[in-house]
């Protein structure tokens, strides 16, 4: 799998925010099915990164 993977708490860890903020924002992904990694854990594919990385932000910054 070339694509990297990332679990809601890492994408959380990155972006600067919770994990209830990006399980909020998730609910706004055209795909309601998460991709689980070998642990079961639910992971976030790259474009579903990008797409919740441009909301996150358009918040932030809406909020300053």
């Amino acid at each position: 799998m070339s694509e990297k993977l990332k679990t809601i708490k890492e994408l959380a860890d990155e972006l600067g925010v919770t994990k209830q903020n990006i399980l909020y924002h998730i609910k706004s992904l055209p795909n309601k099915e998460r991709q689980k990694n070998d642990k079961g854990i639910n992971v976030l594919t790259l474009k579903e990164q990008e797409l919740l990385e441009k909301r996150i932000q358009k918040k932030l910054i809406a909020h300053r």
